[in-house]
C-alpha cells in the first residue's frame, strides 16, 4: 500500500529554502555556506537582476507563482526572510 507524500505538503517553507540554498551557491559562488541568516544583498551581493533570475528559476523549479508585487528590499533582506515571503506570497501553477 502506498502512502501519501506528505513532504511537500507539510514542509512548503523548508522545500523553498533548500532550492533557494542551492541556486544562490550555484548562481553566486559564495566562500562562505549559504544559511538562513545570510544577508542577500550585503553579504552576496546579489543584485535586482539577480534577484528576478533567481525568482523565476525558483517557480520553474517548484512549479510555483510567486506574487512579487509587495516585493522589495525590506522583505528579502536574509534568505529566511525571502523564504517566508515566498511561501507566503505563492500559489501552485
Amino acid at each position: 500500500m502506498l502512502e501519501p507524500d506528505t513532504t511537500t505538503a507539510a514542509a512548503p517553507r523548508e522545500q523553498v529554502v533548500g532550492r533557494l540554498t542551492a541556486l544562490l551557491t550555484r548562481m553566486l559562488k559564495p566562500t562562505e555556506p549559504v544559511t538562513e541568516r545570510t544577508q542577500l544583498m550585503d553579504e552576496l551581493g546579489l543584485s535586482s537582476s539577480l534577484a528576478l533570475e533567481l525568482l523565476l528559476e525558483l517557480e520553474d523549479e517548484l512549479e510555483i507563482q510567486i506574487d512579487v508585487e509587495d516585493l522589495d528590499e525590506d522583505r528579502m533582506t536574509t534568505l529566511g526572510d525571502l523564504a517566508d515571503y515566498i511561501t507566503a506570497n505563492s500559489t501552485p501553477r
